[in-house]
């Protein structure tokens, strides 16, 4: 596997490097901000604390990538193909996903605020220890998978399909879920936030604790439910 260290790249050098060889890429602590690289094959490409800030990928080919570390804030991957890409403590801050295939992709640990993801494709994604604060991840598809730990506080998930998925020590504090699919989601551990009626109606179909619906009920009627 080709590697380049501790180097600064330009959009031609890259084209080079994945069209050169043919074998998957490694880069370490490169830096790659601002380039222009649509329509790029980057399949099976290793980052590793790479700097990818206001980057362009449009359009480019990630499958099976990984990505570790280093800061991509603001990276451009509308419509790229993610399948079975995996991202490991990331800075995706203002990342755009709109339009990416999403199939089988993980983000562990990745920082995701203001995100916007609208129009992905897919089977599912995981997202997993991450921060999606105020993100945009409308229709999402987060089905049947176990997205451990991460902060969906005041995220877009309208429409998102959440079917049996696992949100414990999850925090949906303020988030939106209208017309989310929640039907089996597991929300006994997730932090739901205050209830009001309408987000009582959102949650149609999910599981939750004993607790959570005792809280819900106190919240929406202002009833006291003494045990």
């Amino acid at each position: 596997m080709p590697q380049l260290t501790d180097q600064r790249l330009s959009s031609h050098e890259v084209d080079t490097l994945t069209a050169g060889s043919g074998e998957p890429v490694e880069l370490v602590r490169c830096d790659l901000s601002e380039l222009r690289l649509r329509d790029v094959d980057l399949d099976d490409v290793s980052l590793t604390d790479c700097t990818l800030d206001g980057a362009d990928l449009t359009g480019s080919r990630l499958s099976s990538a990984t990505l570790r570390g280093g800061s991509a804030t603001g990276v451009r991957l509308e419509r790229c193909d993610l399948t079975d890409a995996r991202f490991d403590q990331v800075d995706l801050s203002s990342a755009v996903l709109s339009g990416a295939l999403l199939t089988d992709a993980q983000f562990h640990g990745c920082r995701m605020t203001g995100l916007v993801a609208e129009a992905t494709r897919g089977l599912g994604v995981l997202l997993r220890g991450c921060n999606a604060y105020g993100a945009e991840l409308p229709g999402l598809v987060l089905a049947r998978r176990e997205h451990t730990g991460t902060r969906f506080t005041e995220a877009n998930l309208a429409g998102a399909d959440l079917r049996e998925a696992v949100l414990d020590g999850c925090v949906l504090l303020h988030a939106d879920l209208t017309g989310a699919n929640l039907d089996g989601a597991d929300l006994r551990g997730a932090d739901l936030g205050p209830c009001t009626r309408e987000r009582l109606d959102a949650l149609a179909g999910a599981i939750l604790s004993s607790g959570q619906a005792i809280a819900a009920l106190q919240d929406v009627s202002g009833a006291v439910v003494i045990d």
